[in-house]
């Protein structure tokens, strides 16, 4: 069966498209045919290089204002382009990447599970209960209430949803974790995590939520260290005028490998707010 691979940009930062080239690029290199990349995007100009290798979905200014809902949720605009390239046609399984991700291992053994009925997020983060900072806030909202049928209480458990890999008969999971986030912004929660908490929780409820990590590199923790390398890897293929299908062998022998998160030293934010680099 066709697997889908599915990323959502929009926003001026120019880094953010080309994390989104490498994404695409080691997911080609990775992905056992039948296979198509889809992108929905503000930018489709941004994307030209690839051709016919990708579909582009034009995201409008007026959709994103419509698709943030009635409580301005910038993040439900991303679960809601997810959930609507879902069921773009023909049906198909289903991997959503984050633009800050690379896939680091052959996927054809993540696509067979996903199409034997598991299904896959990032990577367990915590109990929400056990959080701190901001998860405690959502924590504190969300305690022992029902919403759009799930119960949120200490078993409730928050995963990273950078990665969503689904077989095509769970396509429908995505749309109840739109139900789910509506349901508690539409009861007054407050918080950048809601679309994740929403993922964490229809996805759990299969039992047989897995993490993709063993495949797929997040790299949120370290993107200084992780956007040198892939503003490298861009330019030697701009310089090489390499096409696609040469890019896709190139980045297959060099893969990007760095620690996934740095723990920033106190003094780093100090300095780049001196030299202008950060407000």
């Amino acid at each position: 069966m066709l697997t889908r691979v599915a990323l959502v940009s929009f926003g001026d930062r120019e880094e953010w498209y080309a994390q989104a080239h490498l994404a695409i690029l080691t997911a080609l290199a990775s992905l056992p045919p039948p296979c198509e990349v889809v992108v929905t995007t503000d930018r489709p100009d941004w994307y030209v290089w690839f051709g016919d290798r990708v579909r582009l979905v034009r995201l409008t200014p007026e959709q994103i204002v419509d698709w943030s809902g009635p409580h301005t949720f910038v993040w439900r605009v991303v679960l809601k382009a997810l959930t609507e390239m879902s069921f773009l046609e023909p049906a198909a399984n289903l991997l959503y990447l984050d633009v800050d991700t690379l896939v680091r291992r052959p996927l054809g053994d993540l696509i067979a599970l996903a199409e034997s009925g598991d299904v896959f997020l990032d990577r367990f983060e915590a109990p929400l209960h056990h959080r701190g900072s901001d998860h405690r806030s959502l924590w504190n909202q969300v305690q022992g209430r029902t919403f759009a049928g799930f119960r949120i209480d200490e078993r409730t458990e928050l995963w990273n949803s950078g990665v969503v890999c689904l077989g095509a008969h769970n396509r429908h999971l995505l749309g109840r974790a739109l139900e789910l986030c509506d349901a508690m912004t539409a009861a007054g929660v407050e918080s950048r995590l809601v679309e994740q908490l929403s993922q964490s929780v229809v996805l759990k409820s299969t039992h047989r939520l897995r993490e993709a990590r063993p495949w797929i590199d997040h790299y949120w923790g370290n993107k200084v260290g992780y956007n040198e390398s892939v503003h490298e890897q861009l330019a030697t293929v701009l310089l090489r005028g390499m096409d696609v299908g040469t890019a896709i062998e190139y980045v297959r022998e060099h893969p990007i490998r760095r620690p996934l998160r740095v723990k920033p030293r106190w003094w780093h934010r100090h300095f780049r707010r001196l030299a202008g680099a950060e407000r």
